[in-house]
């Protein structure tokens, strides 16, 4: 991926901050709210982000077209526009309703700075085909520190191959830079680590992770598929 890509990815970006996306003649959905609040964080936030990497070479050499993909942040409604199908690529998600989405994505919404979900979607089909969250935490230590962890990393297994997964890595990692975290974090499987490193992100000595799972979440998703 090239820097003109980038600069692409503005004018795409402009494009859909101003009201359209300009491929096809396909117009933006139709929500009665400013485009500002339609969207789980400012996009201006990542123009800022492409910007940077207009003034130097990716490191990526990945296959992305231009005019093919877009990078937004997430919507409020894209329910529609299959988020929740490509996140139960990854896994669990349990029946989730339109209502209970728009709900979900108003709380996060309502914590400003912290919860910064990018979307990538294919310009010709208008769905969803690859998504990663970074989180960032605000803390007491390290002088009122920003902590960030990178979560929720997927792409459609019929969009695969392609890069698209280190497009949305290396953007994230940018961005909890650019909001000034201490460090960032992420967790992934045996297989992964290697994919990872190539990004800077290493095990630290004498660091380990440590999880408990509870069951009540598991449970009731198993039950809610039941019933279907």
């Amino acid at each position: 991926i090239t820097s003109a890509y980038f600069i692409n990815m503005t004018d795409q970006l402009n494009n859909v901050y101003n009201g359209h996306n300009g491929q096809n003649g396909h117009s933006s959905k139709d929500v009665d709210v400013d485009n500002d609040e339609k969207y789980i964080f400012a996009p201006e936030i990542l123009k800022t982000v492409f910007k940077l990497f207009s003034t130097k070479d990716s490191k990526l050499n990945g296959n992305v077209y231009d005019s093919k993909y877009l990078l937004r942040p997430l919507s409020y409604d894209d329910y529609d526009h299959n988020y929740i199908e490509v996140l139960r690529q990854l896994t669990e998600c349990g029946v989730i309703t339109r209502e209970q989405f728009v709900k979900r994505f108003n709380e996060m919404k309502q914590c400003p700075d912290t919860y910064y979900v990018l979307i990538l979607e294919d310009l010709h089909t208008n769905l969803i085909i690859g998504t990663a969250t970074f989180v960032c935490e605000r803390k007491f230590i390290r002088q009122l520190g920003l902590r960030g962890r990178i979560e929720d990393v997927v792409i459609d297994n019929t969009y695969r191959g392609q890069n698209l997964g280190k497009l949305l890595i290396e953007i994230l990692t940018t961005l909890s830079s650019l909001r000034g975290c201490y460090k960032i974090s992420l967790e992934c499987k045996d297989h992964l680590v290697k994919f990872y490193q190539q990004f800077g992100y290493n095990h630290e000595d004498k660091q380990n992770f440590l999880c408990q799972r509870f069951k009540n979440l598991s449970t009731s998703c198993t039950e809610q598929k039941s019933q279907q």
